[in-house]
C-alpha cells in the first residue's frame, strides 16, 4: 500500500491553551443551554424530514455545515471549547476521499462537518431511531452501516461520484487506549473506489464528551481540540483489507496516547 507520509510539524505538541483566559468552569446553566440547543435543533431536522423537502441531500449537507459551524462558533464564544485545525489547508482540493478520524469524543463528527462543506457520513444505523439524530440523517441521505457489504457498496458509490465520506474506523467512541479495535469496511470501500484514506488525529484534553458523557456533570473549560490532517494511505484493490486496516490502526496507536487528561499526539 502506497502511503503520502504527513509533513505537519505542530508548533504547539503539547496541546496548550491557546491565549486568553484560563481554564474555568463555565456556569452550568450556560453549558446546559448549549445541549438543549444541540437537542432542539436536531428534534427541528427531524420534525421537518417528515414533511417533504425542496432540498437535494447534497443540499442538506451544505446546510447541515453551516448549522454545525453555527454551534461550533457559539461553544467556543461561550468559552466551552477551543478547537484548532492542522494541515487542512488544502481541504477545498479533497475529492473521493474516505477521511478517517479517531473517535474520543461525541463532537467529533460535527466539528469535521463543520469544516469540511458537503461532507458525507457513515452513520450507526441504531441512530437512525434516535429522535435527535435521524432527522439529519435521512435530510443528508447518510450511509447506514445496517450490513458490512451495503455499506461497502454505498460508501464505493458515492466515493466514486467524488463524495468525501467521513468514517470512524473504530465504529463508535473509543473504547480503548488509545484508540479501539478497528473494522476493516472503510479499507475495502477505499480500495474497492481506488480512493484515498486521509487520516486524521484527534486530540482532546478531556473525556468530558467521550464515553462516559454526562450532560449533567460540568467540565472545566475550555475544552480543547486539534484535529490534525496526517498520513495519507492508499489501499490497493488486490490488498488484503484487513491488513490494510490493520497497518492504519497501527498508525493510530503509534501517533497517538491517551491519559488521564483525554488523547494528544505522541512526542516525535
Amino acid at each position: 500500500m502506497r502511503t503520502s507520509p504527513s509533513t505537519i510539524q505542530l508548533e504547539n505538541p503539547e496541546l496548550a491553551p491557546a491565549p486568553g483566559p484560563v481554564r474555568h468552569h463555565v456556569p452550568y446553566w450556560r453549558q446546559a443551554a448549549a445541549h438543549l440547543y444541540f437537542i432542539a435543533a436536531g428534534l427541528q431536522l427531524t420534525l421537518r424530514a417528515a414533511r417533504r423537502g425542496r432540498r437535494t441531500a447534497s443540499g442538506e449537507r451544505l446546510h447541515l455545515h453551516r448549522r454545525f459551524a453555527r454551534y461550533i462558533a457559539l461553544l467556543e464564544r461561550w468559552g466551552i471549547i477551543q478547537v484548532e485545525f492542522s494541515g487542512f489547508e488544502q481541504a477545498a482540493g479533497w475529492k473521493g476521499s474516505v477521511i478517517a478520524p479517531n473517535h474520543p469524543s461525541i463532537l467529533d463528527a460535527i466539528i469535521l462537518c463543520s469544516r469540511l462543506p458537503g461532507l458525507d457520513c457513515v452513520m450507526n444505523s441504531r441512530l437512525l431511531r434516535d429522535p435527535v439524530m435521524s432527522g439529519t440523517a435521512h435530510l443528508c441521505g447518510f450511509i447506514r452501516n445496517d450490513t458490512p457489504l451495503s455499506m461497502v457498496r454505498d460508501t464505493r458509490d458515492r466515493l466514486l461520484a467524488g463524495h468525501n465520506v467521513l468514517i470512524f474506523p473504530e465504529g463508535t467512541r473509543t473504547k480503548g487506549c488509545p484508540v479501539g479495535s478497528f473494522r476493516h469496511g472503510f479499507a475495502l470501500a477505499a480500495a474497492r473506489a481506488g480512493a484515498p484514506v486521509r487520516t486524521v488525529l484527534i486530540e482532546c484534553d478531556s473525556d468530558y464528551f467521550g464515553r462516559n458523557f454526562n450532560f449533567f456533570r460540568p467540565a472545566p473549560c475550555p475544552i480543547r481540540y486539534r484535529l490534525t490532517a496526517s498520513q495519507v494511505f492508499f489501499p490497493q484493490i488486490d490488498e488484503d483489507a484487513r491488513a490494510t486496516s490493520a497497518e492504519i490502526e497501527e498508525f493510530f496507536h503509534a501517533s497517538l496516547l491517551r491519559n488521564e487528561n483525554g488523547v494528544r499526539r505522541r512526542a516525535s
